[in-house]
């Protein structure tokens, strides 16, 4: 029972599990959006160019079947009037099939930004039991609903369009040409932009939809959680093992230090803090060795053994462990006690008792 919870994947993928899979191409990403995208800018583009295009094909038919029915109908002028059909509609093909690309593009960017993962053949894809489970999962029936939902409100949208275009479309036959092309055109634009905003709604679900099965899908184990945190950080008892060898050799670096020192002010059993003061090179004396503890007795035993003069002040002792770091000199607060402990020291030392401080 509780290997089957362990292996249950409950916790919230880790920011590795995310950046590993939007590697492999698992983004939350709706075709929905892309289709209302592909819309819209077709509406717009049968509303603004739609017109004008229409004019361009219609002059083409007219040079076509004119030159045509003028010649000879022989294997080159059929070549010839291909080529200028050809050369007068690329513009407006290209412009087309730009459009499609770059409205693709930026609707894939702005979901998902920008994401390049090569092309991977993918056996299970072909497998018919995954398939199987892919129709009938919930992905399966949200695509279904999705399907008879666009089914529905595009046949609605088409026809109530087109009973609103009944009269007009009856005064077709009294129409030009141009206008006929221009009725058509504005009736495209506008049928696809009411199905675009239709595949909006639909888009912004789907969109939804499709992060929370994302979510879903790249959830982890606890002992996925577990082998992550082992290959980013290493195993926690190496991690631990190896703080303490960094401990143990500042420590010791720090014992070399307290020989140096010109005295140890104690608590005097439970703190230790060891100065050095020279007064051709610092301003202030520098802390060189602290304690609690354990660490305080050995920081005495190595101060007796080098004959360091040991001074007995609880307050400072314990206000310059609690706020100066190891190599620090001490802070303007403290200069005249030490001033008088380094005084203290010389004159039993000997030396000139000096004021060792400014």
């Amino acid at each position: 029972m509780a290997e089957a919870e362990a292996q249950e994947k409950t916790e919230v993928p880790t920011q590795k599990k995310r950046e590993d899979s939007r590697k492999e191409g698992m983004v939350a990403s709706s075709r929905e959006v892309s289709s209302a995208a592909l819309l819209g800018a077709f509406a717009l583009y049968f509303l603004v160019a739609g017109q004008s295009n229409m004019g361009t094909m219609k002059s083409v038919w007219r040079h076509s079947f004119t030159n045509l029915a003028a010649g000879d109908l022989t294997i080159a002028e059929l070549g010839r009037v291909f080529k200028d059909v050809t050369m007068t509609l690329a513009p407006m093909l290209l412009g087309v099939f730009g459009l499609i690309f770059i409205v693709a593009l930026l609707a894939s960017y702005i979901q998902v930004g920008a994401v390049f993962n090569a092309l991977k053949f993918q056996p299970n894809r072909l497998n018919p039991l995954n398939g199987i489970k892919r129709i009938f999962s919930s992905v399966g029936l949200a695509e279904f609903l999705k399907s008879l939902f666009k089914m529905g409100v595009i046949g609605y949208i088409t026809y109530f369009s087109y009973q609103q275009e009944t009269e007009g479309m009856l005064q077709l036959s009294r129409l030009s040409v141009e206008g006929i092309l221009a009725f058509n055109a504005s009736l495209l634009g506008v049928l696809f932009g009411r199905v675009a905003l239709a595949l909006v709604i639909l888009a912004i679900f789907d969109y939804l939809f499709q992060r929370w099965n994302m979510e879903q899908r790249i959830k982890m184990t606890r002992q996925e959680v577990k082998d992550e945190l082992k290959q980013t950080e290493g195993d926690p008892q190496l991690r631990a093992r190896v703080r303490q060898v960094q401990r143990d050799v500042s420590r010791a670096r720090m014992m070399q230090n307290v020989p140096k020192a010109d005295v140890v002010v104690t608590n005097p059993t439970h703190y230790a803090v060891a100065l050095m003061y020279d007064r051709e090179v610092m301003t202030a004396p520098r802390l060189v060795a602290k304690g609690a503890g354990h660490i305080a007795q050995r920081i005495r035993d190595i101060a007796e053994e080098n004959e360091v003069p040991i001074v007995e002040n609880p307050p400072m002792a314990r206000e310059i462990y609690a706020q100066v770091e190891i190599g620090n000199e001490i802070p303007e607060e403290f200069f005249k006690t030490v001033a008088e402990i380094l005084a203290y020291v010389y004159r039993i030392k000997g030396q000139t008792a000096e004021p060792p401080l400014n």
